[in-house]
């Protein structure tokens, strides 16, 4: 038997710390967790996202987390079996905490399917849920924060745009330049543009000279 093995902690003393107050020993109990328990543990944090404990419930979300992408079709067939926003907006909060953990690495398709799900969606929470993961999805969320920029839905598009003024790719920039010229976009929307173009522009004058 290995250190290791020796070393591993209970289960459900586990699951005793993650219902803790302290979040530092709720966020051990979940590394632990995913270090020595990971199929076992995963079921039941997945389960909590219905829980109508708040507290609890956003602790799961946090927790799976750190399970990187094992986690993610679990969540995606949890977001398509459920009607409820509560549940459907965790597995999104889960998917930005995966996506937060572990910068760079790509989405199974079957997640990006639930992103381009939550952005048909006109429910509020959700919208404000994945947007700021298209962001941190980098090169691969790009295309649909480019394409959501030009959404009928406003509240969706000025969030697109405020993200796409921290992204640092030139397809960002030709877009908001494109809508700032465009005379038919709402108000609200083109202030977030002329808004996003002013963050761009102050990140490209810090950057160091190519010549």
């Amino acid at each position: 038997m290995s250190r290791d093995e020796n070393c591993k902690p209970d289960l459900e003393d586990l699951f005793d710390d993650f219902a803790h107050p302290n979040p530092q020993i709720k966020e051990e109990a979940y590394l632990k967790m995913s270090r020595y328990w990971p199929e076992e543990s995963m079921p039941r944090l997945l389960a909590n996202l219905d829980q109508t404990d708040i507290e609890l419930r956003r602790a799961s979300v946090k927790a799976l987390g750190v399970f990187g992408r094992r986690s993610l079709l679990p969540l995606a067939q949890i977001f398509h079996a459920s009607e409820n926003r509560i549940v459907r907006t965790s597995c999104l909060k889960a998917f930005v905490q995966v996506a937060a953990k572990f910068p760079g690495e790509a989405f199974p398709k079957e997640a990006i399917e639930v992103v381009e799900l939550a952005l048909q969606d006109d429910i509020p929470e959700l919208i404000l849920t994945v947007v700021p993961l298209l962001s941190l999805l980098g090169k691969q969320g790009l295309p649909l924060l480019l394409q959501s920029c030009k959404s009928n839905n406003i509240l969706l598009a000025a969030i697109a745009v405020t993200a796409l003024g921290e992204v640092d790719d030139p397809a960002a920039e030709a877009c908001l330049k494109e809508l700032q010229v465009d005379d038919l976009i709402d108000d609200l929307l083109r202030g977030s543009v002329i808004d996003a173009l002013n963050t761009l522009e102050q990140r490209n004058a810090g950057k160091p000279s190519t010549q």
